[in-house]
Order: C-alpha cells, then structure tokens, then sequence
C-alpha cells in the first residue's frame, strides 16, 4: 500500500473532523482542485483492499472502519492541529465556538477536547493564560507578552515529546526559518562564551522564534517591562537584536529588546554582592531544615551551598518574569528517586516561601538534580553507626577507630561503651548496625556482635566489612504502618480531592492526625504530584506534623487522574515529627513494593486486610 503525502494528508483531515467533508472544502484545506481530490479518494480506495473513504449524497466524504486504517498513525500532526487552533484563538480578540470547529473542519466534541487539552498544559504553568469560554466565544485575557507566553508554553511542553530536533518545529512558523535562526543564535553564544543546556537552548530559540513571527505580523510588546534588568541581559539582548536584524533583515523595535533580556536575565548566573549575601543565607537556612526535617546533613558535600546559591539566583530571575526552564528528565527523576525528589519538593516549598515566589514541577526537578548529586557525594546510605565495648582506654579506642576508617565505601559513626556494664542503654538506639567488643557479653540483641582479640587484623576488617554489607532485618512496613481500621478496598470516588479527604478524615477520627492535616497534604499536593507512575500515588504533607505514624490504603473501583496521570491505589501518609530515618525508610519500601504496574493492579484488587498485607511481605522478602 502506498500513497503520497497530500492523499496522507487528505486522510488526516477526514480523520480529524469526524463527520462528511465536501470535496470543495477538502480541495480548501489541501489547496488543490475539487477534482484532484476526487482522483485522490478514488486511488486510496484502489490502494487499500476495500473503500476506506466513502460519500454520502450532499454531504460529502467520510472515513469507514478499517483495520489497515486503524494501523495507520493519522494523527501524526496531531500536534500542529493543536497549534493552529491555538494561534487562530490567539490572534482574535474573541473567536465563536462552532465557526472555529467549522473553518478547521472538526466536530465541536473534538475542539471542545483539544481546548481541554490545551488548557491542561497552559494551567500547569500559570491558570490565568488558559482558553475562557463565554458565551461560545474563545478568548484568553491578556496583552502580547501573555500571548506569547501561551504559545512558549505549548512549544515547551512539546521539547518533551520531540527532544532536541528543531525541525519539528518547523510547521509551527509561517515566517521564521528555524535552521537558520538556530545558527545564529548558537554562533552568537558561542563566541560570547555563553552557555545554557541543550533543552534551554532549544526552548531560548523557540522564545525568539515566536517573537519574530508575532513581530513579522506587526504584533508588538507595547510596553516596557518594570522589573529592573541587568546590564549584562540587556548588553546580550542588544548584541543578538542586531545580529538577528542584520542576517535575517527583519526590524526589532526597541521596546522588544526587555523582552529578549528577560529571556537572557534567568540564565545568566551572574548576580549582586547584595544578592549573593541573601541567597547564601536562604541556602544556609534551607539545609538545617532539610536536616531537621529529614535528618540528612546535604551540607557534608561541601559544593551544595554553592551550586544552590547560583541555580537559585537564576531561579529567582526566571521566576519573577515567569519564564522557566523544561526539563524532561521530570517524570523519570520522581519515578527512579522518590525520596530526594520529595526532599526537592520541601526545599523547593521553603525557597518560594523565603523568596516569595512560585515555580513548576520542572524546575523542582533540576533542584533535586543537585540533591541527587550531594546525596552520591555524601554517600549517606553508606553511614554505619558501630558500638565499640572497650575497658582499655582512650588510646585503645582511637586506635579501633582509625583501623575501622580503613574499611572502603563506609562512613563509620563510632559510639563507645566503656563498661560491659553500660552497654544496654545503648541497645535501644535501633539504628546501630554492629556491636564489636573484645570482651565477652552476656547480651541478647537483635545486633550482630563481632569479637576479636585486642587489635583488629586486616581478616578482621574484612568480615566487619561483610557484616556492614549484609542489609540487617528491619521490622516490615506492612506490619509497622498498615492499619486494619485505615484500610478502604473499591471505593468509587471520582478525583484525587474526594480521596485525599476522604482519608484524613479518617485519619483525623481514628487520631492519627488534626483536621488541618487535609489542608497540609492539598499544600504539597499543589507544589509537585505525588502519583508516581505505575497507578499508584502516596499523598503526605510536607513536614513531618502528624500525631502517629500510619499509612492509610484506598483502593479505586475505577481509576482516576491524578495530575494527567491514572490511579488505582492511594496510600496516604502520616509522620509524627521525630529524628529517624523512618521517612526515607517507608518510602523505600514502598517504593519496592510497588514497582510494577502488573502487581499494583493485584494490590487493588485485593479486598481482605490481611491477604494485602501478606502480598506486600512477600514482594518485600522478593526484592
């Protein structure tokens, strides 16, 4: 089977309106005769093994089932339908409903869905941009900046599905040839030593992609922006205007050149003695919360405060002109690292707080980046708390101590027991991992212990090491913050809000938590989702400010979104503020335990407490 491109092409448009096309508005579309595209449906008919287009009496053409149709993916420009609805709304003042979804062709159920979808990504960004409906008339509100930002934000969110390749962007422009823009911009950082990732390179060329073609329209910003600019932003935003100018023999009013700074100004990590002096003492001030709240010391890594200090520098630029950074790493960053990713979204809820801003999922995703890093370089999985029972001296136990720094890949937390005599107190500290003492101990414990013989030899050093490697059996989450009474199989709530409170009152009646722990989990619920892929979402308040600790379980008869995401199982989390590891503990088991979709799925079938709880133990035994 083989057509051309204008017959695909006519097939995409007979699949996009989803009712008869004439074969003069067809001929409109393609801008080809009315017999042309009779000869066309004539030879697809031909070229399939039977009629896949067929004609109603004075109403026109439509498409019948067919499965090597179906095969076909028509909707490849799906996209660029998107696009050109969205500039068609965009360039009128008010544009009525059903003349749109009759000038493009499609039914007014299709526009109505494409209007939701479009609206889906603006309201993720900034709600006050999206599409209104009035009266069957489509406006947005706003001047040329916000139109703009609209389009940005569509074209962003498209760097997601075609990654770095500008060329399929190229449909989207009428008047501004991107390979030869990209060029130009690309040459012009280069040679003033400017650099930004691929991503926001890609997204800084689309910025002025739209402004040259809102321009080439006579679509002018018509006033200059209040926020004060630095004088490097507005020197690159000159410089690049007159290159642009110059190549490209366009015009750039002088009232755009704030506009390309802005672009400019949330990039360049350049920043005031004054501004420097503030964002250290957010970043110092952010990480001993972190550590309260978490009980990990990021400030170990010695490189955090200053990478914090830069990325949140630029990110108070980008925020108060609202022009963020995309990141596609997002979804794989919250799916592969969920603890960090949630330590991200607290410091990223003290940040807007301290500063007085708001930010999106994706750049709290490249704020984890850098916990990510810190906690690699800290390597605080690897801490190993030992207790060491000596009655020999301050000299015996700094030589025990240097001999355990020996052992690699270990960071050795060393506690000391002077006396036998002492050594139960230290038993209730459950996170030790390892007693060593050269006396013998009439002890019971659920800690090893490891004897030697006054000093340790190097056999000695590796079987302590052996013993720090063997994951030590810790009490099963199922048993330790499952509840039977907090336990809801196949429940039909239609949304994420009819569940979340549904559970916190709950939870609120069984004294787990206060009322006002509905409004916590809704507060970090709006700063980042909390559904992790594989039909499950595990919504929790940012800090640590329940009564007990419990996980409450809800499963759905049907699934429901969840941030553009499918659920089935929620688990809703509650931690009473103490300084352990439990936090970071319970997610990742949890996170073990729900791994795979295909077992998820099982888990939300189940109906008896007690055969949900014995399938989590044995997928924890399993991993």
């Amino acid at each position: 089977m083989t057509i051309s491109e204008r017959q695909r092409s006519l097939l995409e448009k007979l699949n996009d309106s989803q009712k008869t096309v004439t074969a003069k508005a067809l001929s409109e579309m393609l801008g080809v005769s009315s017999k042309t595209v009779r000869n066309d449906i004539m030879q697809i008919n031909q070229s399939f093994s039977s009629t896949i287009i067929a004609s109603k009496a004075g109403k026109g053409y439509f498409l019948m089932p067919n499965e090597q149709l179906s095969q076909m993916n028509l909707t490849k420009n799906n996209e660029n339908l998107h696009f050109e609805l969205l500039r068609h709304i965009i360039e009128q003042d008010h544009t009525n409903f059903y003349d749109l979804a009759d000038q493009f062709f499609i039914s007014e159920s299709t526009l109505a869905r494409i209007i939701k979808e479009l609206n889906i990504v603006i309201a993720e960004k900034d709600e006050s941009l999206c599409i209104i409906r009035k009266n069957n008339e489509l406006l947005t509100e706003g001047g040329e900046e916000e139109k703009r930002r609209i389009f940005n934000l569509f074209l962003n969110q498209e760097i997601e599905n075609h990654q770095l390749s500008l060329d399929k962007y190229a449909d989207y422009f009428d008047y501004c040839n991107l390979k030869q823009l990209s060029e130009l911009i690309i040459a012009y950082h280069k040679k003033n030593e400017f650099f930004m990732n691929d991503f926001s390179t890609i997204s800084f060329i689309l910025h002025i992609a739209v402004l040259i073609e809102r321009i080439s329209m006579g679509s002018y910003i018509e006033r200059i922006a209040l926020l004060e600019q630095d004088k490097t932003s507005l020197e690159m935003a000159a410089h690049l205007a007159e290159t642009l100018e110059n190549e490209l023999q366009i015009n750039i009013p002088t009232q755009e050149l704030s506009y390309i700074a802005r672009l400019y100004s949330g990039k360049l990590t350049t920043t005031s003695t004054i501004d420097a002096q503030v964002f250290g003492s957010v970043v110092t001030r952010l990480l001993e919360a972190v550590d309260q709240n978490f009980h990990i010391d990021f400030s170990a890594d010695e490189k955090i405060a200053t990478y914090l200090v830069a990325h949140i520098s630029a990110l108070y630029k980008r925020a108060n002109h609202k022009q963020y950074l995309t990141n596609p790493l997002t979804e794989e960053l919250k799916n592969k690292f969920p603890f960090i990713y949630n330590v991200s979204v607290y410091a990223s809820a003290f940040i807007q707080k301290e500063l007085a801003i708001t930010f999106p999922d994706d750049e709290i995703a490249y704020i984890a980046l850098h916990f990510l890093s810190a906690s690699e370089t800290i390597n605080h999985g690897k801490k190993r708390k030992i207790l060491l029972v000596t009655p020999y001296g301050a000299g015996s136990q700094r030589l025990i101590h240097n001999q355990l720094k020996k052992i690699p890949d270990f960071s050795i937390d060393l506690l000391v027991s002077q006396s036998i005599f002492d050594i139960k107190q230290f038993t209730l500290d459950k996170e030790i991992h390892l007693i060593l003492t050269a006396e013998p101990l009439n002890l019971t414990t659920d800690i090893p212990v490891y004897h030697y013989d006054l000093l340790l030899t190097e056999s000695d050093l590796q079987k302590i090491k052996h013993i720090l490697e063997t994951k030590q059996k810790t009490e099963s989450i199922s048993r330790k913050f499952f509840k039977k009474e907090l336990f809801f199989p196949k429940q039909n709530f239609k949304s994420k809000e009819e569940t979340i409170t549904f559970l916190c009152e709950q939870l609120t009646a069984f004294d787990y938590c206060a009322p006002d722990y509905v409004a916590k989990v809704f507060e970090r619920e709006q700063l980042s989702s909390t559904c992790y892929g594989n039909y499950y979402a595990i919504p929790h308040a940012i800090q640590r400010s329940a009564k007990k600790n419990a996980v409450a379980v809800c499963s759905l008869d049907k699934p429901i979104d969840w941030g553009g995401n499918r659920v089935k199982l929620v688990l809703l989390l509650t931690m009473k503020e103490e300084r352990d590891n439990s936090f970071e503990e319970l997610f990742g088991q949890l996170v073990t335990i729900l791994n795979e979709r295909s077992f998820v799925k099982k888990l939300a079938k189940q109906e008896d407490f007690q055969q949900f709880i014995e399938l989590c133990e044995q997928k924890t035994l399993d991993s």
